[in-house]
């Protein structure tokens, strides 16, 4: 079996799609991300997969906290633009007029219009090929139930980076 062969098949895993916003006391930003999952109920624990060269990586790492929106159908633009674009360059919440709401326990902010905010506190990083996965205890959550998620498949195509 060759490369291009397991990429397409790797390509068949459906993911939700939401935003990881991470905040330090001089920097901020938010991209967008796929490749996340629930782990553990007791303590409700999730993980994140983030490539080192990203922006929001070291944010991460020093804040030690971040907030994973997950998205609703009707924010695929946001997830476009904020998965294309990057904060080495730009302010991606003035650039893409992100609407925010102030968090409860960590530093950051909501997404307004997400069908879930999930305040998360980092509780280990592990290097896993080219990415890092950040296992994070959810703290606090919010979450709109008359919303459909955004989904990630094969035919809608990577729409983060």
């Amino acid at each position: 079996m060759n490369d291009e062969q397991i990429k397409k098949g790797l390509r068949k895993i459906v993911n939700p799609v939401g935003l990881v916003v991470a905040k330090t006391d001089d920097k901020k930003d938010v991209t967008t991300v796929a490749w996340i999952s629930k782990v553990s109920n007791d303590p409700p624990l999730i993980v994140v997969s983030i490539a080192p060269e990203r922006y929001i990586h070291p944010l991460i790492e020093e804040a030690g906290e971040f907030v994973l929106a997950l998205l609703s159908e009707e924010q695929e633009a946001l997830a476009l633009s904020c998965g294309t674009k990057t904060a080495y360059h730009i302010d991606k919440f003035d650039d893409v007029g992100i609407e925010t709401q102030e968090t409860q326990f960590v530093k950051g902010f909501h997404i307004k219009g997400a069908i879930a905010n999930l305040e998360c506190r980092v509780k280990d990083a592990v290097v896993a090929g080219d990415h890092t996965l950040f296992v994070a205890e959810v703290l606090a959550a919010n979450y709109d139930e008359s919303k459909r998620p955004l989904i990630m498949t094969n035919k809608m195509g990577t729409i983060c980076y």
